[in-house]
């Protein structure tokens, strides 16, 4: 059986606006994808300066996966020494780290990646 779990955690304004931001740079329509692929595939790393809550109102974010890539994350939070999904989250969100986008989504290589990059900005490539 494959269960399906939504993942829900509060990000600010100015934070979504970022997150909006770094889904569009690498070319995810969607940013639902954009977070649970960075939230899969971002190496262990450390969190510098973690995004605080400053009293903006939040908004909630949400997106869905299986229970082995919630195992996963899991397990990427842990590796990354992070106690809180939410904090996790939303650092990748904000810091994503580009070479895990570029394997996630260069399925025709890198020409086509920033090719689709340029057309969700709107600028034509020559």
């Amino acid at each position: 059986m494959n269960e399906q779990i939504n993942i829900n955690f509060k990000v600010t304004e100015s934070q979504k606006e970022t997150i909006d931001l770094r889904t569009v740079e690498n070319g995810f329509d969607d940013i639902s994808a954009y977070i649970k692929v960075v939230a899969l595939k971002t190496q262990k790393f450390t969190i510098r300066n973690p995004e605080s809550v400053t009293g903006e109102p939040s908004i909630e974010l949400e997106f869905t996966l299986s229970q082995a890539q919630k195992t996963t994350l899991d397990k990427n939070m842990q590796e990354s020494k992070c106690e809180d999904l939410g904090t996790y989250l939303t650092y990748v969100a904000l810091h994503g780290v580009v070479s895990s986008v570029i394997e996630i989504r260069s399925t025709g290589g890198l020409d086509a990646m920033l090719a689709r990059i340029a057309k969700a900005r709107g600028i034509k490539l020559d």
